[in-house]
């Protein structure tokens, strides 16, 4: 789970209908939530079980026949939707509500993705709108396997369920199916496991003074989870549960990680264009209590530039190539390497031995007196006299260095799960990465 990305969905809880003798009682949610489940000018839905098709401008209701399909079009003014051979339209859209009825599970499918629950099919910034309507706990069933491997410990999957029903709860109507809120892959992406972790979590949440928390999740925290004010530039005393705790038992592929990159790449993440550009060199400052990047410099034949930001920024200023860790660094606690080419430059001064990128402008003493360094000099070293231009060395290379994987904000989802292994129980767990939260009813 990223950073959020808010998105604004109606909240419909099917609460009226019109009068007609084709209306079914219709399934009623506990706790819904909305997820947008797509976007675009057009979608193909079919449905499996009990459901019925509202026209939010006409307000009429048709029954739907198991395993009809119906295919919806987006118009500047309108929706159209087409299925058995006969089409309406509304300019508000359609809902397609969930009835009592015979079978024992109901389903819809949106790009052949099944999903519990009903759907509201809508416009907004000219296109057409998915979104899934239905209970938390269901939810939680095509959450938890998605954020958490179904195999690890049972503790470590509650811990999970948990964590999930927070955000879910403070953001139920600005859900996605992507890791910008938290991964959805609906009734296909549910396992008998983690099933089993949601049932036997329902309705706990982690509280701070009775209230219900927003609560972040990540993958590998490095040992040490981050505070949130270091990393996302946050309030801190606005979320006195999201401070950095140790995390002395996660054993994780991502706890370590290096990375090398070639000074193009850096200079075009630094929107330097110029071709022949050179980079000089690159520094970081470490803004967070555990040492989280805050601002990278480059000194560049261009200029000196500077980006300061939240981890997010940070981390694209080093993209990867490879689908792995979301094609940025995994995550802002790291150090980093220059590599240069040719020799490096040491030069004496009075407080000691300093490296310096290029000897213009520096100060030396001669027989002759006092000289600042302009050009290309003849340097005695202890290999004879040296021609040394004036000019910078260039980067050859920037090697990275790092720990954990995503904002490193809450629970460390690889800490979940070898505190888990340690016989922590879910309670324990939680309430260890959100200090002074409490897991109750």
């Amino acid at each position: 789970m990223k950073k959020i990305c808010f998105f604004l969905f109606p909240v419909i809880f099917f609460l009226f209908f019109p009068i007609s003798s084709n209306a079914m009682e219709i399934i009623t949610y506990e706790n819904p939530v909305n997820v947008l489940v797509h976007k675009g000018t057009s979608v193909t839905v079919s449905v499996n079980g009990n459901y019925q098709i509202l026209n939010k401008e006409k307000m009429t209701i048709t029954p739907l026949a198991s395993g009809t399909t119906l295919t919806f079009q987006y118009y500047p003014s309108r929706v159209s939707v087409t299925y058995n051979s006969k089409s309406d339209f509304s300019s508000t859209g359609f809902i397609i509500q969930e009835t009592k009825g015979a079978a024992p599970l109901s389903l819809v499918t949106v790009n052949k993705t099944r999903y519990r629950g009903g759907l509201d099919i809508s416009t907004q910034n000219n296109s057409l709108q998915v979104v899934n309507i239905l209970g938390m706990e269901d939810y939680l069933k095509g959450v938890v396997p998605s954020e958490m491997p179904a195999s690890w410990p049972m503790e470590a999957l509650k811990a999970q369920a948990i964590s999930a029903r927070n955000y879910a709860y403070v953001n139920r109507n600005k859900l996605t199916t992507n890791p910008n809120t938290q991964t959805y892959k609906g009734f296909d992406g549910e396992n008998q496991r983690t099933n089993q972790a949601v049932d036997a979590t329902k309705g706990l949440y982690i509280k701070y003074q009775g209230k219900v928390i927003e609560t972040f999740y990540h993958s590998t925290s490095g040992g040490r989870t981050a505070n949130v004010g270091d990393v996302w530039n946050s309030n801190q005393s606005a979320y006195p549960y999201l401070v950095s705790v140790d995390d002395p038992y996660e054993s994780s592929p991502h706890s370590r990680w290096s990375f090398s990159f070639s000074p193009s790449t850096i200079l075009q993440s630094f929107s330097i264009r110029n071709p022949s550009a050179a980079l000089y060199n690159m520094s970081i400052t470490k803004t967070g209590a555990n040492g989280e990047v805050g601002a990278v410099t480059i000194e560049t034949s261009e200029g000196t530039k500077t980006v300061k930001g939240n981890e997010n920024q940070i981390r694209k200023l080093f993209p990867l190539n490879s689908g792995s860790y979301y094609g940025m660094l995994p995550s802002s606690w790291f150090d980093i390497q220059v590599n240069k080419e040719g020799k490096q430059l040491f030069i004496q001064t009075p407080q000691g031995k300093k490296t310096v990128t290029s000897l213009k402008g520096q100060t030396v003493q001669t027989a002759n007196g006092t000289v600042t360094i302009s050009e290309d000099v003849n340097v005695q070293t202890a290999a004879g006299v040296t021609l040394i231009s004036s000019d910078p060395a260039k980067v050859s290379s920037i090697t990275v260095t790092g720990r954990g994987w995503g904002h490193r904000i809450g629970m460390s989802q690889y800490g979940a799960k070898a505190f888990a292994e340690k016989g922590w129980t879910a309670k324990q767990i939680l309430e260890h990465y959100y200090k002074g939260a409490k897991v109750s009813y």
